[in-house]
């Protein structure tokens, strides 16, 4: 969900050699999703959704304090180094993003719930953003472009292509279902494609920051983060499941914007791309257990 702008600025995880560049591909992953997710899902549902204000206080409150706090403890605890501290600070200081939606969009009964947080923790994290640099060390410098950008590819990739499918499912009801399987499918060939072209800088980026307990303190932050996801989701499983994804991932790609424009020359950005390399497995993973276990226990216990 972010511009051409960043990308041919050089930062962003592209990497020389690649097919297709991530950034390309990570914008057309969102915009399909979001798309699909607008063809079968109402505005009804959407309001409806958004007028749960227990449930969006309880995320508001775990992702912008709970896991904060989360984060600064961690670096207190590992011996990081300081551009190690910082980079685990931004991720755990600003939620949301929409890569979650390649494993939230398969809580087939909670897509609105899913396209709802999606949404609201990315509108989040532009307030959350300069909060966060503000706070940093001073080698910091300050710059509003990573937030003007953040607020356009909102609009762009996330909002347009929600309402866009909204649009298509009320005036051609009979086109739109025949839409979200072949969406669902180039979809997630996006996000594969986006996955192995970044596996390069990737694995570069596991090499410069290992160390001094930098990937345990990471994976803890994400392990404990969609633990609180879980238990702040209420009764309904569907809801904890979307919200222990949605709180885990934290936004990489605006703390790696953040990293470029804010901490030129250091390490900081590397810190992110770790944290993806690190998601995305944990919550397959996850998808798949909570997946099993429930077709596995009995219908009277689910």
């Amino acid at each position: 969900m972010y511009s051409e702008e960043f990308a041919t600025d050089g930062a962003s995880l592209a990497e020389e050699g690649v097919l297709i560049p991530p950034l390309l591909l990570l914008n057309l992953f969102v915009v399909l999703v979001m798309f699909s997710i607008g063809l079968r899902v109402s505005g009804g549902e959407l309001l409806g959704i958004l007028r749960k204000r227990s449930l969006f206080v309880r995320a508001l409150l775990a992702n912008c304090l709970l896991i904060p706090a989360i984060g600064f403890l961690l670096v207190r605890i590992f011996p990081l180094t300081p551009d190690a501290s910082v980079g685990v600070l931004l991720l755990a200081a600003i939620p949301g993003t929409p890569i979650a939606l390649q494993f939230t969009r398969q809580a087939k009964t909670r897509l609105a719930f899913a396209a709802a947080m999606t949404f609201v923790l990315s509108l989040v994290s532009v307030a959350m953003t300069p909060l966060a640099v503000e706070v940093m060390p001073q080698t910091a410098q300050r710059n509003q472009r990573p937030i003007l950008l953040l607020m356009m590819s909102i609009v762009l990739y996330i909002g347009l292509p929600l309402c866009a499918g909204l649009w298509a499912a009320r005036y051609a009801p009979k086109i739109a279902p025949r839409l979200v399987l072949p969406l669902g499918i180039l979809a997630t060939v996006a996000f594969l494609f986006l996955m192995w072209e970044t596996r390069l800088v990737r694995r570069a980026a596991l090499s410069t920051i290992r160390g001094r307990g930098t990937i345990v303190a990471m994976l803890l932050l994400l392990l404990l983060s969609m633990l609180i996801g879980w238990l702040i989701g209420g009764p309904d499983r569907e809801s904890r499941r979307v919200l222990a994804t949605s709180t885990g991932m934290r936004s990489v790609i605006v703390v790696l914007y953040v990293a470029r424009y804010c901490f030129p020359g250091t390490n900081v950005d590397m810190i992110p791309i770790v944290y993806l390399s690190l998601m995305v497995p944990t919550n397959l993973l996850f998808h798949l257990a909570f997946t099993g276990w429930y077709k596995l226990r009995p219908a009277a216990e689910a």
